[in-house]
């Protein structure tokens, strides 16, 4: 406990003496806050323009796609430019996104072509900004504040997610017409605007890692990009694994459960979900290790904790319909956020600060990009096996993966050992990938 309170402390004395933590995290506050009103509003705007859930999921997939080409046809632009740059002018133009969300709507102006043009603007827009958002954390942080900046971020922004939708819904089913919607685009328009000034004094600052060697001399480049190999690939497999399987159906099962059940004491499953997010945060927050491997075993160990919840799921409703629901919700929220916590600070204190944009355009594609996908496929489940069957068949899915994910690692080792000295150190190039 003592030597928890001694890091804490030292982490408040930087971030004291350091801005940069300060900023980011506000400008994500501030962020999250008004992205909730849109979150709320827009399936309302589809809904009250055609009445299909169809055409919900076409919206969902435009705006994920753009962050797929970005990936294969494109991954290494981040790279050339300053993320924080390119954040600031995403910012601007999400600005001027929902400002024309907002005029158009309050106008009755709206209609479905047009909101699948501004979803692939403003799919545009977030394959580049979400990215960039990332880096800016891995290289405008110190590495030792890394995992509990994520940590907190990962806090506030479950309270955000807990709190902002129900006073995002009671603004818009205050009011049939269309204003109360304008107005929600509005929130996020100037929220996303109260942002930028805290981008620009980032940049200012300027970034605690640099993209570049210090010096000219040939050696000292070779020998900075050795010692910062690339990424393994298999690291995204297992992070594309935990969105299809693990974590992305949840978007589709609690909405599906909350209609379902129809009963306002299930609402605890958002009073769970924070609970999970605190305790996750608070153990997520300790500096992640250094092996790539160590981080994909406790990403196996969440898969594991999400596979019992989602048996939870399927298992215990049958006799403990509102207690099964909502504990398998807390644990799955626990999993998450440990999960995404530490394989994300991970990323970003081993990055090579010079790849750091091409790292997060993968890991965006692996984790929000790939969400649409997790979603339209648990819809498929839901809507032919039902819920119990769906969260089973989850639950079998997880317990097999992290089996497979146990035994890779543990060939990983074994190679590595093989190939590395004979004092059976592992090599570090052993867990290197080939781009």
């Amino acid at each position: 406990m003592s030597a928890r309170r001694g890091t804490a402390v030292r982490l408040l004395r930087i971030g004291r003496r350091d801005p940069r933590p300060a900023w980011l995290l506000l400008d994500n506050l501030i962020t999250t806050f008004g992205a909730a009103f849109t979150l709320i509003a827009l399936p309302f705007l589809v809904m009250r323009l055609s009445g299909r859930a169809l055409d919900l999921g076409a919206v969902a997939a435009i705006e994920a796609l753009p962050s797929l080409i970005l990936l294969f046809g494109f991954r290494g632009a981040l790279d050339r430019f300053d993320p924080a740059r390119l954040l600031w002018w995403c910012r601007a133009l999400y600005v001027a996104i929902n400002a024309a969300l907002a005029a158009a709507t309050w106008f009755d102006a709206m209609t479905l072509p047009l909101v699948y043009a501004l979803a692939l603007v403003g799919g545009i827009v977030w394959a580049v900004a979400y990215p960039a958002g990332r880096a800016c954390f891995g290289l405008y942080l110190r590495r030792g504040l890394l995992a509990p900046a994520n940590a907190v971020f990962a806090l506030a922004s479950s309270v955000a997610t807990m709190a902002m939708p129900m006073l995002a819904g009671g603004l818009i089913l205050s009011s049939s017409g269309p204003h109360a919607l304008a107005a929600a685009f509005a929130v996020d328009a100037l929220c996303v605007a109260a942002s930028l000034p805290l981008i620009a004094a980032l940049r200012r600052y300027g970034p605690a890692r640099g993209r570049e060697p210090a010096g000219n001399d040939a050696a000292a480049t070779n020998a900075t990009a050795a010692a910062a190999p690339a990424i393994a690939r298999s690291y995204y497999l297992y992070l594309l694994a935990s969105t299809l399987l693990a974590f992305g159906p949840v978007q589709i099962l609690l909405p599906v459960l909350l209609v379902q059940r129809h009963d306002p004491r299930y609402l605890a499953i958002y009073a769970a979900q924070f609970v999970g997010v605190s305790l996750a945060a608070a153990l997520a927050a300790r500096r992640p290790p250094e092996r790539m491997e160590r981080t994909l075993y406790g990403v196996a160990a969440c898969w594991l904790a999400a596979a019992l919840a989602y048996a939870l799921l399927g298992w215990g409703t049958a006799a403990w319909p509102l207690a099964a629901t909502v504990l398998a919700f807390g644990l799955l929220a626990a999993a998450s956020n440990h999960y995404g916590i530490r394989s994300l600070s991970w990323l970003q204190r081993s990055a090579d600060p010079r790849r750091m944009g091409r790292e997060m355009t993968w890991f965006s594609a692996a984790t929000m990009g790939a969400m649409p996908l997790a979603a339209l496929a648990t819809g498929w489940l839901v809507q032919t096996r039902g819920v119990s069957a769906t969260a089973l068949a989850l639950a079998a899915a997880l317990a097999a993966c992290a089996l497979a994910g146990a035994l890779h690692l543990h060939l990983r080792a074994t190679a590595a050992r093989a190939s590395g000295p004979r004092d059976g150190a592992a090599s570090p190039a052993a867990f290197a990938a080939d781009d």
